[in-house]
């Protein structure tokens, strides 16, 4: 067992390189009293996960003040003992991401043997720190209906926050906007982090990096303004996302949702040239599972989601008729849209006829006209559009994310979460939506945006009055 505590420290310290400091764990203290009110120094204070077993003592000191700092997030019971005094249990203690949660006990006289309990309510009223956050639980990033099941849409419900005219509360990837102004900062200076390790695309601040699953999201705390200084990268928000870990229950759950365009209209311009509507197709499924290996000891999370849309992207252009195409200009023009009558290089006059010799055209400009569709429509109103349709536009998301929990000891956790994201956007792309591609009316880029995350949390108590938490967090596209 000390040998694995040993590599995997030796291994946190190795792979660390600097990185912002992000709380992801929470903090249970408080004062222990007689019923006089006067200090009990030297009680035996015990924290115990209710859902996960995870179990952490400490004693009182001289002043009867005990303290739990990086308690993974949960609901907690605190048991207190001290000879000639009753145990004390306090149950229902729930953390939250970065909370601080006061938990002061009061022993009354009696035997070891009998003991008092108490029901904490759910919501506490907060006495440590002055941060102004809002919080999201995951029942409710969960249960709450969200167009496209992307959690940014909840943090547009916290006062103090407005949303940039490119804000996007459903799409990922590449058309995922995040710009969010947050208590008169600027839109593009929010920090976004996942158990910690940083989740801001970097490059361009506009987007981010993976998108946790609704089903994998345990909370997500903002914090707006007043936060402490463990909270650092930008002079914005503080968007705090903590994924879901196992617990000594296990639980599953599969789901799916569905969208199609049996029901939807078809779009002006199509409709106006006589065309189909476009496809409209969207599947969003997934499963996750997760519960003990080890009882009270080692847990694990999965969870994995896919999203498949079938866009109808409407397009129109003025493209070559196929005589244009094998180099006959002969037909008629439309005045103000067509293009002037070819010249020869070689005399500076037009071609007999309008037409270009066939041994005179370029196989790699033969090549080029192969990828413009042909003229599907009669320009009409001015326009100098000739073919109009609704290209199937596919735009493909998959994630997967893995999560264990490890109490190696009583006073050794170690946490690891890995997070991957696919996103492709394949030709015929939504350039509307993405910048710098070729304007061909039917031909352009791939897109493709991945993006992988990685924390893992040491901590160790160091004696009955410390805690050492080395963390190691990594992010990438």
């Amino acid at each position: 067992m000390r040998r694995s505590i040993v590599l995997a420290a030796v291994l946190l310290v190795v792979l660390a390189i600097p990185s912002f400091a992000q709380r992801i764990t929470a903090t249970i203290r408080g004062t222990v009293t007689d019923t006089t009110g006067a200090v009990v120094p030297g009680a035996n204070v015990t924290v115990k996960g209710e859902e996960t077993g995870y179990t952490r003592s400490t004693l009182t000191n001289s002043s009867g003040v005990y303290s739990f700092p990086e308690l993974p997030i949960g609901t907690y019971a605190v048991e207190v003992s001290l000879t000639g005094f009753k145990s004390a249990t306090i149950r229902g203690v729930a953390l939250n991401v970065a909370d601080d949660r006061a938990v002061n006990v009061r022993l009354e006289t009696g035997t070891l043997t009998e003991s008092v309990t108490v029901e904490v309510p759910a919501v506490a009223v907060k006495t440590i720190g002055g941060e102004v956050a809002g919080l999201v639980t995951g029942e409710q990033v969960r249960e709450l209906p969200l167009n496209g099941r992307n959690f940014l849409q909840l943090t547009t419900l916290m006062p103090g926050v407005s949303q940039g005219d490119a804000f996007d509360t459903k799409n990922r990837g590449l058309m995922s906007h995040i710009q969010l102004a947050v208590s008169g900062s600027g839109q593009g200076h929010n920090l976004w982090t996942v158990d910690g390790a940083n989740n801001n695309d970097v490059g361009s601040n506009g987007t981010i990096l993976v998108f946790p699953s609704v089903d994998a999201i345990e909370e997500f705390k903002l914090e707006r303004n007043s936060y402490g200084a463990e909270f650092g990268g930008a002079s914005g928000a503080q968007v705090n996302i903590i994924t879901r870990g196992g617990t000594n229950d296990f639980h599953g759950s599969a789901y799916y949702f569905g969208r199609n365009d049996s029901l939807a209209s078809t779009a002006y311009f199509l409709k106006k040239a006589g065309q189909p509507k476009g496809p409209l197709d969207s599947k969003d499924f997934g499963a996750t599972i997760g519960g003990p290996i080890i009882k009270d000891k080692l847990h694990f999370f999965f969870s994995q989601e896919w999203n498949r849309e079938k866009r109808g992207l409407t397009r129109s252009a003025f493209v070559p008729t196929a005589a244009e195409r094998a180099g006959d200009f002969s037909g008629p023009t439309i005045a103000g849209c067509s293009s002037p009558t070819p010249k020869d290089p070689l005399t500076g006059q037009s071609f007999p006829g309008n037409r270009i010799p066939q041994n005179r055209l370029s196989p790699a400009a033969l090549l080029v006209m192969q990828l413009y569709p042909l003229p599907n429509v009669t320009p009409t109103g001015g326009s100098c559009n000739n073919w109009v349709t609704a290209l199937n536009t596919p735009v493909n998301w998959r994630q997967e994310n893995a999560r264990v929990d490890w109490s190696l000891s009583q006073r050794t956790h170690l946490m690891v979460r890995y997070t991957q994201d696919s996103w492709k956007n394949n030709s015929p792309s939504a350039e509307e939506t993405l910048w710098g591609d070729d304007p061909f009316p039917a031909v352009d880029s791939n897109w493709d945006q991945p993006g992988r995350s990685l924390t893992a949390q040491l901590t160790r108590n160091i004696g009955a009055k410390g805690v050492n938490s080395l963390t190691f967090a990594y992010s990438a596209t």
